[in-house]
């Protein structure tokens, strides 16, 4: 079972997950026709897919029946609030997502931000405690900078201030470290670790393949678009006031201040327990800029 199955990580999930034979109930709050339609194929039984719309927020329902792995890639407080009805349902290990956001946000100032980071620590010890009361196996990913597929924010909002002016803006020349990860590592990460014992009852964090500046993640991002790379300095507290002013749209609600000032910050991250426990291998960065059809 994969919940949050129309997302990012799932794109490239489900496919995998057929390519091993299993079979696959995909899970999604969209109508199954809405979900099918945004990854670009019609997914069918006959492709070993079954589509169950179903809200987790939402207690009740047969929404596990018949599954044993479950593969959950929306937000990790719903986890622990939903496995004893998975684990009644016949669910007996489970992959979850959190992010290395717990890291990189414990400082910030924002109110936001620092509750953002409490659910995250809080969506880890819960998983942890419940799933051992329960006897079902765990395996935590916290990933960092996530792209892939076009799909993402962390490419999409940079590629897209490109492609407006022509330009971007860089505090303190861009110098903080990052390690973007493809989603489809992240998806290769969920099928290597499925029945594999090493992995169980472990937290991991995954990177991607490149240690980079934040001013390389940009300079790329531009050579992805066919443009020379063109960048301006400026003050924290101008991009603060640009990053403010988005925040007041929906979609970028979670925006503010200190993403400016995490422009110089290392978040980076290292990976070898995941190389060691189950093979993990990510590549370098080699942004997708256009979303698929």
């Amino acid at each position: 079972m994969v919940t949050g199955a129309a997302s990012q990580i799932g794109w490239f999930l489900l496919p995998r997950l057929l390519d091993e034979g299993l079979a696959v109930v995909a899970v999604s709050r969209r109508d199954p026709d809405a979900a099918t339609a945004r990854f670009g194929r019609n997914w069918t039984a006959r492709d070993r897919v079954q589509w169950r719309r179903a809200d987790l927020e939402a207690p009740g329902g047969a929404w596990a029946s018949g599954c044993t792995r479950w593969i959950h890639l929306g937000p990790l407080g719903l986890v622990a609030a939903r496995l004893d009805e998975a684990a009644a349902q016949g669910v007996r290990q489970v992959v979850a997502f959190g992010s290395t956001s717990r890291y990189t946000k414990a400082s910030s100032p924002s109110p936001r931000e620092q509750r953002l980071v409490a659910s995250l620590v809080e969506g880890e010890t819960s998983l942890a405690e419940r799933a051992q009361a329960l006897g079902v196996a765990w395996t935590l990913f916290r990933p960092t900078l996530i792209h892939g597929a076009g799909l993402d924010r962390n490419v999409m909002v940079i590629a897209g201030a490109i492609r407006r002016f022509g330009v971007f803006p860089l505090v303190g020349g861009g110098r903080g470290l990052r390690q973007p990860v493809h989603a489809e590592d992240l998806a290769s990460a969920c099928v290597a670790v499925l029945g594999n014992v090493a992995a169980q009852d472990r937290a991991y964090d995954l990177s991607g393949g490149e240690v980079l500046s934040y001013r390389e993640v940009v300079d790329r991002i531009f050579a992805a678009l066919g443009r020379r790379a063109r960048v301006i300095p400026v003050p924290v507290p101008v991009v603060g006031i640009a990053l403010y002013a988005l925040s007041l749209l929906p979609r970028y609600r979670d925006f503010n201040a200190q993403m400016a000032r995490r422009m110089t910050a290392d978040m980076a991250f290292g990976h070898d327990a995941a190389v060691r426990d189950f093979g993990y291998r990510p590549r370098g960065f080699s942004p997708t800029v256009v979303a698929p059809d």
